[in-house]
């Protein structure tokens, strides 16, 4: 069974630029298309007096029903797709992971209205990274407006989750027939000048970051042998570089967690604040992500 590409609208410009990404993505992968609208109790127009939460059948005039008609005419304004329709109801946050269950991956808009209106800032696009098992890829407004390099960049930090981060950019590198950018980043220590070291030996750490992109590499260049890579070590702090990142890739990967993030944040620091900030394509790889080809 093919797993299709979902992509979450609301009716907002916003989401129809997730549309297009979604749709681009789905004739690439020759997946299947489903577009998904969630829609509240209380937008009863709706809601069928005897049903509940979940998926639903909706009125022949309902608003919910003409989001889903706008996303669809935008999609096929690709190539030929395969393309499911499902309107939810209920929890936002959950509901859209509900009526996203069996995808290959997640495209949600970065802000949208209604219930959407803070998806990036907001619970939503968060709560989809941290628990959607396929990865969760968030596409900024205006993004297509924008001159990008023909290269997707993966943030890495030797932990199991940016391994997978990487097999999934690379997988996307591929197929686009592009270059694939390695960075991985690091802060000096901040610390008190009382607790100073007498020596500070920025080229080991030059060479230890090396390293981390040598293993977290090894055997997945070898299985997309195509695919250039560059590796990077970059001083700085980790978010603000893979921010910076964002402004010109097709595409930045990161793990859903890394090392250094927060006990309980499920998502990871670095990740977490990238998802606030990135001005383009950003997906967000789980370590359960799992294979997102075309066979599932």
């Amino acid at each position: 069974m093919r797993k299709p590409i979902v992509v979450g609208v609301d009716g907002s410009r916003q989401a129809l630029n997730a549309v297009d990404w979604a749709a681009a993505e789905a004739g690439r992968r020759r997946l299947p298309l489903r577009i998904v609208h969630i829609t509240t109790e209380w937008e009863r127009g709706d809601i069928p007096a005897d049903r509940g939460r979940g998926s639903m059948a909706p009125r022949t005039e309902s608003p919910g029903l003409r989001v889903l008609d706008v996303a669809e005419e935008r999609a096929r304004t690709f190539a030929s797709l395969e393309i499911e329709r499902r309107l939810g109801v209920g929890p936002v946050p959950g509901t859209l992971l509900q009526e996203s269950a069996g995808g290959a991956l997640l495209v949600l808009g970065q802000r949208g209205t209604g219930s959407f209106a803070r998806l990036l800032l907001g619970s939503v696009s968060r709560q989809a990274a941290e628990h959607a098992p396929f990865p969760v890829v968030i596409v900024p407004a205006d993004t297509d407006h924008r001159p990008r390099r023909p290269e997707i960049v993966v943030g890495i930090d030797g932990s199991e989750a940016s391994v997978d981060a990487v097999a999934f950019a690379l997988e996307e590198a591929a197929m686009r027939a592009i270059g694939l950018r390695a960075i991985h980043a690091w802060n000096r220590p901040d610390y008190p000048v009382e607790m100073r070291p007498a020596s500070y030996n920025a080229f080991t750490i030059e060479e230890e970051g090396a390293r981390v992109l040598s293993e977290s590499l090894a055997g997945w260049t070898a299985k997309y042998p195509d695919v250039s890579v560059i590796q990077q070590v970059i001083e700085g702090s980790p978010a603000a570089v893979l921010t910076e990142a964002s402004h010109t890739a097709e595409l930045l990967v990161v793990g859903a967690r890394g090392r250094g993030g927060f006990p309980g944040l499920r998502l990871g620091s670095v990740s977490h604040a990238v998802l606030h900030h990135t001005e383009g394509p950003l997906a967000v790889v789980r370590r359960s992500s799992g294979d997102v080809g075309s066979d599932g």
